[in-house]
């Protein structure tokens, strides 16, 4: 398809090549906090594979922040080179090390019963250069302790199956004990075109939740800043650096802060402005009572 090659404009709307589903789906979790150190010379795939089942977790989310990096690879979004894809993953960049990972999303599932990731954030290398965008786990080894920060999940997952819309392996929720009557955390799937705030806000409704935080990565088309710029590569890969849903005033509010990645590599930070920015493949987010 090459879509977004010769656009004019940003679309709000992609077609992806198979039948739409649900705008979203869901799953509801107990949860515990975790803070932990994981070792030095050690991938980030093992490692925390290794602190979640020692733990006894279904699943994680975590954010790493100013961690010293010895080996470090990821891919950022490209034009599909067929009509089965809307978009596509670039060649793997491996750069200058030592670095350092500057803040990073991970959220930890599974596939095929074996711990999987998926993880959005930013980093810089041995010059000190910035850049964002999709992490690969089993290449990225931490250069010294590392402190590691996040939740646990006891009673769902994400777990990577293949979705018929979008031609991708996708993370979707799925409940793996009984619903728990004193849920602290919802997963969702956020299916493309669905405009990312709009299932936040009603999934706290639906759960009586007052106030939420939103942690969580995906892809929207393009994005629209509440101060007026505009990232206009259809294609991205984002991370919610700050989350909030806050039912409490007359007009429900869903803030989203967060750093993203197009095409050209160059990362954008900023707040999202309300209501303008629908997912482009998927957006895997966490909701967490405040």
């Amino acid at each position: 398809m090459n879509i977004g090659k010769t656009l004019a404009k940003l679309p709000n709307y992609i077609q992806q090549p198979g039948p739409a589903g649900a705008a979203y789906i869901s799953a509801t979790s107990r949860l515990i906090e975790l803070d932990f150190d994981i070792p030095a010379g050690v991938s980030l795939h093992k490692s925390l594979g290794q602190k979640i089942k020692s733990f006894g977790l279904t699943g994680a989310y975590f954010r790493i922040v100013n961690a010293g990096m010895s080996q470090l690879e990821y891919v950022i979004p490209a034009h599909s080179p067929d009509d089965d894809h809307v978009a596509w993953y670039s060649e793997t960049y491996t750069p200058e090390m030592p670095g350092r990972i500057e803040d990073a999303g991970v959220n930890c599932g599974s596939s095929s019963e074996q711990a999987f990731y998926h993880i959005h954030g930013l980093w810089s290398d041995a010059n000190g250069e910035t850049a964002m965008g999709h992490l690969l786990p089993e290449a990225s080894v931490v250069s010294s302790k590392v402190r590691v920060t996040g939740f646990g999940l006891k009673d769902a997952r994400f777990n990577r199956i293949f979705d018929q819309q979008t031609g991708f392996d996708l993370f979707v929720p799925e409940q793996i004990n009984a619903v728990p009557s004193t849920a602290q955390a919802i997963l969702l799937r956020i299916s493309p075109n669905t405009e990312i705030s709009e299932p936040l806000i009603e999934c706290c409704q639906k759960a009586g939740w007052s106030r939420a935080s939103v942690h969580g990565v995906g892809s929207i088309i393009g994005a629209h800043f509440a101060d007026g710029r505009v990232m206009k590569s259809f294609a991205t890969e984002f991370l919610i650096t700050k989350g909030e849903v806050d039912l409490n005033g007359t007009t429900p509010i869903c803030n989203l802060e967060i750093a993203i990645v197009g095409l050209d590599g160059a990362p954008m930070q900023g707040l999202l402005k309300p209501k303008s920015n629908p997912v482009l493949v998927t957006s895997e987010i966490i909701l967490k009572i405040a």
